[in-house]
């Protein structure tokens, strides 16, 4: 894999099988409202619906995308590294997650 204009800045533990991309206030604080699932089962059950391969877009509860993407590890639980790509102004403008 090219790497080439990407630095390593930490690393995500997953212990679900699944890394989520998106905004967490939506669904991870006490306020939360947008997630279309109410509980860990509930989630795992719409998860175990979808057919794309273990990549699901999430949409809010309006019907709109958006609200975040789920996409399996394909090798379970374990610690993977993240990159970034910043621009020349030092923006972040690119994430990657290996999981290898």
């Amino acid at each position: 894999m090219n790497l080439k204009g990407f630095d390593q800045v930490g690393e995500i533990g997953v212990d679900a099988g699944l890394c989520w991309i998106g905004d967490p206030c939506y669904c991870v604080t006490p306020d939360a409202n947008e997630h279309p699932a109410e509980s860990w089962p509930e989630f795992c059950s719409k998860l175990d619906a979808n057919e794309n391969d273990g990549v699901m877009q999430w949409k809010y509860k309006a019907g709109h995308a958006g609200l975040g993407v789920s996409v399996s590890t394909g090798h379970g639980d374990g610690c993977y590294p993240v990159y970034v790509k910043r621009n020349n102004e030092g923006r972040v403008v690119a994430v990657l997650v290996v999981f290898e």
